[in-house]
């Protein structure tokens, strides 16, 4: 009797044993399927968490690099020379208009090749018509060319008029002012006579009563020591053709 007391105590602690067993198996199991779900749903913010340093490391590089590639390009751009700005090659400077040569009255026998530029002269202290030393010289107490009346020149030979006394009659004579006046003159008559027995108010008037005429004078003959000059004087008288 005593053994099957015993023998159902064993049964009956055994059979608590398998219970508590599998109780014990459960909460083991219900603790892996927690344990499951905590992970897996924990598996993506972890993922997420571990991701995102690396994706904002990845867009700070991508940023860094993308600066470097600018300021390189930039600093390449400035190093680089560039050409300079094409500018119009500047207008040549035209050269300066030649001076106009100075403008003077002249005297022009074309026959004798003969071309003088004259001025003005007066009395000498001995009260002659002076005489310019290497120009014709115009007597201001006669006419000014183009008006009524003698012109009067006088001139040195040798000298200014040296050809003069191989002129012709009907030669041609021309004044030119500086002004561009031109008053052409045509040899009438010429004259060869003492200086001792020279008729000046002859020599100052036009020939043969015209009304404007031109008359010129220069030295001829013999050189006088005494007098410092030559014997004799050449005549030429021309009337306004």
């Amino acid at each position: 009797m005593r053994e099957l007391i015993s023998h159902s105590r064993w049964i009956s602690s055994l059979r608590d044993v398998k219970i508590s067993a599998l109780l014990a198996l459960l909460l083991f199991v219900f603790v892996v399927i927690n344990a499951s779900i905590y992970l897996l749903a924990k598996t993506p913010e972890t993922a997420q968490a571990q991701n995102t340093p690396a994706t904002s490391q990845t867009v700070k590089a991508e940023t860094t690099e993308a600066q470097v590639t600018t300021a390189t390009e930039a600093s390449t751009a400035a190093a680089t020379p560039q050409p300079a700005a094409t500018q119009p090659a500047p207008a040549p400077t035209p050269p300066p208009a030649p001076k106009p040569a100075p403008a003077y009255d002249r005297v022009s026998i074309p026959s004798l090749g003969m071309s003088s530029r004259y001025v003005t002269v007066g009395l000498t202290a001995t009260n002659a018509i002076d005489v310019h030393a290497s120009l014709a010289g115009w007597w201001n107490g006669s006419a000014q060319p183009g008006n009524p009346g003698a012109v009067f020149l006088d001139g040195h030979n040798p000298g200014v008029f040296s050809k003069l006394p191989n002129i012709q009659a009907g030669a041609q004579i021309s004044i030119t002012k500086a002004s561009g006046e031109t008053f052409t003159y045509t040899v009438v008559h010429t004259e060869t006579v003492q200086l001792l027995g020279i008729n000046m108010r002859q020599a100052l008037s036009t020939y043969g009563g015209a009304a404007e005429g031109l008359n010129l004078m220069t030295c001829v003959g013999a050189y006088n020591p005494k007098t410092g000059t030559t014997d004799q004087r050449f005549i030429v008288y021309a009337v306004r053709s």
